[in-house]
């Protein structure tokens, strides 16, 4: 009788822990049982789509925001529309913080891109220094440090005891060709490239670009 007793009772107890453990198996759809999903499974945010129910996702979690609201909850409560971003006007552009408009000369324009004024023509030395810091971050490497083509790009490679460009065709900038350019001229090159230049609009501001611009013509000089 107590074997039978001590059997049944193993029994149970083997089948509870296989239902447990089969509980926690994931596949397919199903993610299984886990500890704190919400560690696992992010919420995405979406600013746009407003979420203004405060209980919305509360059996995600037992956190307690301070002002009560759930997981899912993602408004602002200082927006007069509780929106995090605002949907720009209709048939409108942004422009940046200057005022200017996004560039969209045609990479052939050269001579309409040689006739744009610097939004900081005459400005201050700190201009020139942000200019210098990121003409060095983005320009000495093929034009050298004083801008005469001879950086780490454009030299390296020595051919019978001389040493050569590995990319002919760097440029110059203190040479004839390139002395009477004008700052609108070297922000539409730095924007959309030309010759071995590639384009760097996708990798430095406007703003950013102007000022490189404005320290090429002061090394010019």
């Amino acid at each position: 009788m107590k074997n039978t007793m001590r059997v049944t009772a193993s029994l149970c107890i083997g089948l509870v822990v296989a239902t447990l453990l089969a509980g926690c198996r994931a596949g397919g759809d199903s993610p299984g049982l886990e500890y704190a999903p919400n560690m696992y499974h992010s919420v995405a945010y979406e600013p746009y789509t407003q979420i203004t129910n405060l209980d919305a996702g509360r059996w995600l979690t037992s956190i307690e925001y301070e002002d009560g609201h759930a997981e899912f909850y993602n408004s602002n409560n200082l927006n007069p529309f509780k929106m995090n971003m605002r949907m720009p006007p209709a048939n409108t552009v942004s422009r940046n913080k200057l005022g200017l408009l996004p560039y969209r000369l045609h990479k052939d324009s050269l001579e309409s891109a040689s006739k744009l004024v610097s939004p900081y023509e005459g400005s201050v030395d700190a201009i020139l220094a942000d200019g210098k810091a990121l003409y060095t971050m983005y320009c000495t490497h093929c034009h050298g440090a004083k801008g005469e083509g001879d950086g780490k790009v454009a030299t390296g490679v020595t051919v019978d005891g001389v040493e050569r460009s590995m990319y002919a065709g760097v440029a110059n900038l203190k040479g004839d060709a390139y002395k009477d350019i004008t700052e609108g001229y070297i922000f539409h090159v730095i924007t959309v490239g030309k010759g071995l230049m590639a384009p760097h609009g996708s990798q430095i501001s406007q703003e950013d670009r102007w000022k490189i611009s404005h320290y090429v013509k002061a090394l010019q000089k």
